[in-house]
């Protein structure tokens, strides 16, 4: 219960204590140790631990091929103009509106997706691939598609070298890493290592709900309510669209999963950057982290559910292998 548990339980209290007491969390964010931000350090440990705990197979055949690019379609291609069409559907202020699209354009964030894909019992290794792979991919696409749905006017700088070179440092080397230690040492980390990565994004949640207490509280309530409602629709449509996507060809359950915790979610660092270059007012970042905070907890919850479904089920599954044997 305790596992399942951690990590939305975690969040909740992070969310409540940057809220009540938001100078601890600011001071954690602002950390540097040596020079890498203690952001960056997190999510480095995040995909380290990840990548060494990885034991599943990834089969690149057609359809695996087919789940990738479909899921690609869905979230970088498709998720924008369905931002767009949403905020036109609740008629949301432009503000409003900019962040919502800025944000439905945005590739998966790079740590809980695949945090929360372990914990709900995902394959993990294309949870993985996923991250990366789309956010490789959003690099070249983020400059292509937010001109269509901006208003006229907004320059678009999204820094793709950036991009790149912030993607291999704290992702692709680290998991590439883990996954290299592990074969190395042929050995399996303790189990009380598989809470670091949750702890690790509650962390980080409790850093950037700190940084954001004060930007959430100027909005009045309607203002928050409309982001709100938007990012939920936004958010639960995607995530039928990636499961029911994957089920089309054929993907397993813990495939469909990680699809659905990794492809579905929205990177809130690149978005905030975004609006910082297209100089949006201030309450384009309302949505985005409105988003953010939804994505966090739905998906964190949802995976406990599924964890703690699997774990009743596994006596019964257990029961009836040697019934199948025999």
């Amino acid at each position: 219960m305790f596992k399942k548990l951690f990590l939305p339980v975690g969040m909740l209290i992070a969310v409540a204590f940057a809220f009540a007491l938001p100078e601890p969390g600011i001071a954690f964010k602002g950390l540097k140790l040596g020079g890498p931000k203690m952001n960056d350090l997190l999510i480095v440990l995040i995909f380290l631990v990840c990548g060494w705990q990885t034991t599943a197979d990834l089969k690149m055949d057609r359809k695996f091929a087919c789940v990738f690019t479909s899921g690609a379609f869905i979230t970088l291609i498709l998720a924008p103009f369905a931002g767009w069409a949403i905020a036109r559907a609740f008629a949301l202020d432009p503000s409003i509106a900019v962040g919502l699209m800025v944000i439905a354009s945005m590739p998966p964030t790079l740590s809980s997706g695949v945090v929360i894909t372990g914990t709900a019992g995902g394959n993990t290794l294309l949870a993985m691939t996923v991250t990366i792979g789309y956010s490789f991919i959003g690099v070249f696409i983020l400059p292509l598609i937010l001109p269509l749905i901006m208003p006229a006017g907004a320059e678009i700088d999204v820094r793709p070298l950036k991009m790149l070179t912030d993607l291999a440092l704290l992702v692709i080397l680290p998991a590439v890493a883990g996954v290299g230690l592990r074969l190395l040492t042929r050995k399996k980390l303790p189990s009380w290592c598989g809470h670091i990565p949750s702890l690790c994004v509650i962390l980080l949640v409790w850093g950037f709900s700190s940084g954001a207490r004060s930007t959430m509280l100027k909005f009045p309530v309607a203002t928050l309510l409309a982001a709100g409602a938007g990012s939920l629709v936004l958010h639960l449509a995607l995530m039928a669209a990636m499961w029911y996507g994957s089920a089309l060809f054929k993907a397993g359950i813990p495939e469909r999963k990680a699809m659905l915790f990794t492809g579905a979610s929205k990177t809130l660092t690149i978005a905030l950057a975004t609006l910082s270059i297209l100089d949006a007012s201030g309450e384009a970042v309302v949505p985005c982290m409105v988003f953010y905070f939804l994505q966090m907890l739905i998906d964190s919850a949802l995976a406990g559910k599924m964890a703690a479904t699997a774990e009743k089920m596994a006596p019964a599954a257990e029961k009836m292998a040697p019934a199948a044997e025999k």
